[in-house]
């Protein structure tokens, strides 16, 4: 009698996987799982549409652009107490310039005295100012008094004030005002005329020599901080 099978050792692996495949198991069990079937999960990922790449932000364009800023001074001062300038201001009143442009010396302080109302630096800061140029033999006639602002501000944001272009403001006023030297008030200064080192060590802006020093309120509480400046001040103009 012949006991041979019909049936193929091919036909009896396939009936062995279709019979584990109704069973639901579709691996065999060792270190790794090694799938036997295709990877449902593969195919999605080959075939999903590739993501769009998120878009760029659009630049920041600050409030203040350089090439819109006046080129003549007296424009330029006009536009600086201007409401329609981007500079803010809050409820105190914008304090123009004092002086004429190409001044021995300009003085350029953090903004106007709390009290000032129609004059810049019209109090004790002022005063104390006016000292300091007679004591390097400055008339107050060849003083020209600035400020990095045009009104009164409890807390500027300096950074925020740079991002929006005050920097520029700051530089066209000095290139207009054609001062033969610069006393900068205020650390956080420099940093806005382009220099970000410590303020110590500005020695010119746009090539004009300049000079830095703490704000005037601080000048007045700190008798050492006016003895130090005076000395600065003597090599400076020597």
């Amino acid at each position: 009698m012949d006991n041979s099978s019909d049936i193929t050792l091919a036909d009896r692996y396939a009936a062995a996987l279709d019979w584990w495949r109704d069973a639901g198991v579709d691996c065999d069990f060792a270190d790794e799982v090694q799938p036997w079937l295709a990877n449902e999960e593969e195919k999605a990922e080959a075939t999903a549409p590739a993501r769009k790449a998120k878009a760029e932000p659009a630049p920041h364009v600050p409030a203040i652009v350089q090439d819109a800023l006046p080129g003549d001074l007296a424009a330029f001062r006009a536009w600086w107490t201007s409401a329609d300038n981007a500079l803010p201001s809050g409820p105190a009143p914008r304090i123009p310039p004092r002086g004429d442009a190409g001044a021995r010396l300009m003085m350029l302080v953090p903004m106007p005295e709390a009290g000032d109302s129609d004059v810049l630096l019209a109090g004790p800061q002022g005063e104390m100012l006016a000292n300091i140029a007679k004591a390097i033999k400055v008339a107050p006639e060849a003083v020209y008094l600035a400020s990095a602002l045009p009104a009164h501000l409890p807390l500027p944001d300096w950074a925020e004030l740079m991002r929006e272009g005050l920097s520029a403001a700051l530089l066209r006023h000095i290139e207009l005002a054609r001062p033969e030297r610069v006393l900068v008030f205020g650390t956080s200064l420099p940093r806005l005329l382009g220099h970000p080192a410590s303020p110590d060590t500005l020695r010119e802006i746009a090539g004009i020599p300049a000079l830095a020093t703490f704000a005037p309120e601080r000048l007045l509480e700190h008798k050492r901080q006016r003895a130090l400046l005076w000395e600065r001040l003597q090599k400076w103009t020597a």
